[in-house]
C-alpha cells in the first residue's frame, strides 16, 4: 500500500510533464506554425489584400507564444511584409527599417538581414548609409549579386549630387566606386570624361587658377595611377602656368604634348564611305588648340627679349611659319594661325614684297574663318589691296596727268611739262580710270575746297606705297607735307581767284614725280 501511494504521485508528475511537453512541442507550434506557413504563401503575392492578410496571420502567430528561432523567423517575416507594403505606402519602408534594426540588435546580422537592410536604406534614399553598409559588410553582401548594383546606384546618385554642388573631387570618387563595382558603368557621362578636368576648365574660365591647378594635378596623378593618358591634364597645367611661366619652356612643353596627340591628317574623315555620318577626330581639336598655344608662346618669347634687340630674324620667321603651319595642318578652317602669322609679317615688313606675302597669308582663310576676325584686320587687307603696289601708283599718276592735259586753262609751258612727265611714266603702265578731281574749272569757293580734298586723297593714294617705309623726317615726306599744306592754303584762299589754286595743284602733280622716280631728278620746269 505504501508503495502504491509513493508511485501514484510520480505517475501524476510524469503525466503532467508529458502533457506540458506535448503542449509546447505539438500544440504551440501548431498554433503559430499554421498561420506562419499561410503568411509565407501570401507574402509571395503583391496585392494589398494578400499582404494585409499575411500581416494579420503573423500577428496571430506571435500571439501564439513562439520562442527562440521561431519567434525570430516570424518577426523577420513581418518585416518583409512591411517592406513589400512600402511600394504603395512609403512610410512602411521606415517602419520596416526600424523593426529590422531592432531585430539585428537582438539577433545579429546575417546574409539575408544584411541584404534586406541595404535594400531598405536604398528605398529610403539614404545613399550615404547604403554605401557605408556595403563597405562594412561586403563579406555578407557578396552572397547577393544585386547588392553590388544597389551600391552602384547609390554611388552614382551621390556622384551626381557632388557634381551639382561643384565638388568635382567627390563626384570623381563616387564614379570611381561605380566603375569598381562593375555596375552602371555605361551610364557614366562619356562627354565629361574626367570630372576633375571639367572642373579645372571651369575654374580657368572663372579665373580661379589655384583651384584649377589642384584639379588638373589631381586629374594627372589619378590618370597616371590608372595607366591612362595624362595629355589633357598636362595641357591644363600649362594653361595654369601661362601668365608666369617661361614662354620658351611652355613652348617646349607644348611641343612634347603635341607629339602625344593621336594625330589624324586633316580631311581624313572625308574619306569614309558615308560623309554625312563621318565624325571628326576628337583629337583634332586638341591638336589645333596646342598648335595655337605654341604659336602664341613664340610671340611671348619674342616679347620678352631685351629692348632694342632688333626685329625677328629670318630664323625666327621660319619658326613662326612652322608653328602656324602646324595649326593649319590640324584644322584648315581655324583662322588663328593665319591671323597671327599674317599680322606679324605685316608689322615687321620692310618692303612691298614682304607686305604682299603677309597679305597672302591673311587672305588664305575661308569665309567661315574671316567671319570671326576683328573688322580692323579685314579693313587693313581691303585698304592694302586698294592701294596696290608701285605699278598701281604709276597708272594712277598717268591718269591724273592725262586729266590735267585736258585742262584748256593751262599755259603752253605747263602743258609741255606735263607732256614730258607723261612720256617718262608711260613706260611703267597704262592710266587707270578714276572718278577723282578733274582739272580746275571756275566755280565757287566750296567746290574748290572739295576739289582740293579729292586731289589730296588721290596724291596720298599714289605716293603712299613709296613713302610708307620712309622715316617721318625723310626729305620726300617733308616735301610732300609742304606741298599738301600749300594746296590746303590755296583752297582756303580760292575765293580770291583760281590762279593760286591752279598753281598749287600743278606744283603738287609735277613734284610727285620726284617721289615716284627719285633717280630721275630732271623734273621739267613750269610756270
Amino acid at each position: 500500500m505504501t508503495i502504491i501511494l509513493a508511485v501514484v504521485p510520480l505517475l501524476i508528475l510524469l503525466l503532467g510533464a508529458a502533457a506540458a511537453a506535448g503542449y509546447f512541442l505539438v500544440e504551440v507550434p501548431r498554433r503559430w506554425g499554421a498561420p506562419y506557413e499561410q503568411a509565407l504563401v501570401l507574402l509571395a503575392g503583391d496585392t494589398d489584400e494578400a499582404l494585409q492578410k499575411a500581416e494579420r496571420l503573423l500577428a496571430e502567430a506571435v500571439n501564439a507564444g513562439p520562442r527562440g528561432q521561431a519567434l525570430s523567423r516570424i518577426r523577420l517575416a513581418r518585416i518583409c511584409v512591411r517592406a513589400k507594403q512600402g511600394a504603395r505606402e512609403r512610410d512602411r519602408y521606415a517602419a520596416a527599417a526600424a523593426m529590422l534594426e531592432e531585430h539585428i540588435d537582438a539577433e545579429g546580422r546575417t546574409r539575408d538581414t544584411a541584404f534586406l537592410e541595404l535594400w531598405l536604406q536604398a528605398q529610403l534614399e539614404n545613399h550615404e548609409r547604403v554605401v557605408e553598409l556595403h563597405a562594412d559588410h561586403a563579406e555578407l553582401l557578396d552572397a547577393h549579386p544585386d547588392s553590388r548594383r544597389i551600391a552602384a546606384v547609390s554611388h552614382f546618385r551621390m556622384a551626381v549630387d557632388h557634381w551639382r554642388q561643384r565638388d568635382a573631387d567627390g563626384a570623381v570618387r563616387h564614379f570611381d566606386h561605380v566603375r569598381g563595382l562593375g555596375e552602371l558603368t555605361e551610364l557614366i557621362p562619356p562627354q565629361l570624361g574626367d570630372l576633375q578636368l571639367a572642373r579645372g576648365i571651369q575654374d580657368v574660365f572663372d579665373g580661379q587658377l589655384g583651384d584649377a591647378l589642384d584639379h588638373f594635378t589631381g586629374a594627372r596623378d589619378r590618370a597616371a595611377g590608372q595607366g591612362l593618358p595624362t595629355l589633357e591634364a598636362e595641357l591644363g597645367l600649362v594653361v595654369c602656368a601661362w601668365d608666369h611661366g617661361d614662354p620658351r619652356e611652355l613652348g617646349d612643353r607644348l611641343g612634347d604634348l603635341a607629339d602625344q596627340v593621336p594625330w589624324q591628317p586633316a580631311g581624313a574623315e572625308e574619306d569614309t564611305a558615308d560623309k554625312d555620318t563621318a565624325e571628326k577626330d576628337p583629337a583634332a581639336g586638341l591638336s589645333s588648340g596646342i598648335a595655337v598655344l605654341r604659336l602664341v608662346a613664340l610671340l611671348r618669347e619674342w616679347l620678352g627679349r631685351e629692348p632694342l634687340s632688333g626685329a625677328p630674324s629670318p630664323v625666327d620667321f621660319v619658326e613662326l611659319e612652322r608653328r602656324a603651319q602646324a595649326g593649319r595642318d590640324a584644322d584648315p578652317t581655324l583662322g588663328a594661325p593665319n591671323l597671327v602669322e599674317g599680322l606679324i609679317r605685316y608689322y615687321f615688313a620692310l618692303s612691298q614684297p614682304e607686305r604682299d606675302r603677309a597679305l597672302e597669308v591673311l587672305e588664305r582663310d575661308d569665309a567661315a574663318a574671316k567671319n570671326v576676325w576683328p573688322p580692323e584686320v579685314l579693313e587693313l587687307v581691303r585698304r592694302e589691296r586698294e592701294l596696290g603696289g608701285d605699278g598701281d601708283a604709276m597708272s594712277r599718276y598717268l591718269a591724273l596727268i592725262g586729266e590735267f592735259l585736258d585742262d584748256p586753262g593751262l599755259s603752253e609751258q605747263d602743258l609741255a611739262a606735263l607732256r614730258a612727265l607723261k612720256a617718262r611714266f608711260v613706260r611703267f603702265g597704262t592710266p587707270l580710270e578714276s572718278a577723282g578731281a578733274q582739272p580746275l574749272q571756275p566755280s565757287g569757293a566750296e567746290d574748290q575746297r572739295h576739289r582740293a580734298e579729292a586731289l589730296r586723297r588721290r596724291i596720298e593714294l599714289i605716293v603712299y606705297p613709296r613713302v610708307r617705309d620712309l622715316p617721318e623726317d625723310a626729305p620726300a615726306r617733308a616735301l610732300l607735307r609742304d606741298l599738301l599744306a600749300n594746296l590746303d592754303k590755296a583752297a582756303h584762299t580760292a575765293a580770291e581767284g583760281a590762279g593760286a589754286m591752279q598753281k598749287a595743284e600743278l606744283d603738287l602733280v609735277i613734284t610727285t614725280a620726284q617721289t615716284l622716280l627719285p633717280e630721275e631728278s630732271d623734273v621739267p620746269e613750269h610756270a
